[in-house]
């Protein structure tokens, strides 16, 4: 009987749309500035449609200053709303399916992300995922400095499978997210969609490329 292998996934832009996790934070900010310090609208669907025109980093700051109330005071909170909120979230077209397909094919599943803990752990919570991912490896539980392309997490998911005959990473950001897994022998699959965050990101893509998590099951069995 053959051994083996693992698959592992990112998580943002990836199995699930970072957008869409950016707008459920907005709303969940929003929902704070409704409750202590309310306008004439809803606060979260202004800054989520400030968000669609700009993609700007810095909506808080400038949604406070025109209104004149404290950055200073108001910003922690927002920040901590946004980071703490179970978002409403759900995988992306087709990867429940692939994912399913993966284990009934008798391969392992391992999830590797980066991104602040509480989010990414809110996260992994809003989608309930009934399915055997081992481990689970959110970097930021280590530091900051252990984020990809930092090897550490990917050395973790390869001690939970020692008898595992081979890795394979998926994931969306060449910037970052394979010259870890390469240089530690897996494959790896570029996993490409169109309204992702940052769909040209600069950096090393891997030989795989895939445009759908059907394409994804192909290029990892």
């Amino acid at each position: 009987m053959s051994r083996p292998r693992v698959v592992c996934f990112d998580l943002d832009d990836t199995l699930v749309s970072e957008a869409d996790y950016v707008e459920s934070g907005l709303r969940a900010a929003g929902a704070l500035l409704d409750r202590e310090l309310p306008g004439p609208a809803p606060a979260g669907e202004a800054l989520v449609r400030r968000w669609r025109e700009t993609r700007g980093r810095a909506l808080f700051q400038e949604w406070l200053e025109a209104r004149g109330a404290d950055p200073a005071a108001w910003l922690p909170r927002l920040v901590a709303a946004y980071r703490g909120h179970l978002p409403r979230l759900a995988l992306r077209p087709g990867a429940l399916e692939a994912l399913q397909a993966v284990v009934a094919r008798g391969d392992r599943l391992a999830l590797l992300s980066d991104g602040w803990l509480e989010s990414q752990r809110q996260k992994w919570r809003a989608l309930a995922l009934a399915l055997p991912f081992a481990p689970v490896v959110f970097t930021d539980a280590r530091g900051r400095e252990f984020w990809k392309p930092h090897p550490w997490g990917f050395e973790q998911v390869m001690a939970a499978h020692p008898d595992a005959d081979g890795f394979c990473y998926v994931a969306d950001n060449p910037a970052k997210d394979f010259q870890a897994p390469l240089a530690l022998g897996w494959r790896a699959v570029l996993l490409r969609h169109a309204e992702n965050l940052h769909p040209a990101a600069a950096g090393p893509a891997p030989a795989l490329e895939a445009a759908s998590f059907a394409e994804v099951l192909a290029l990892t069995a």
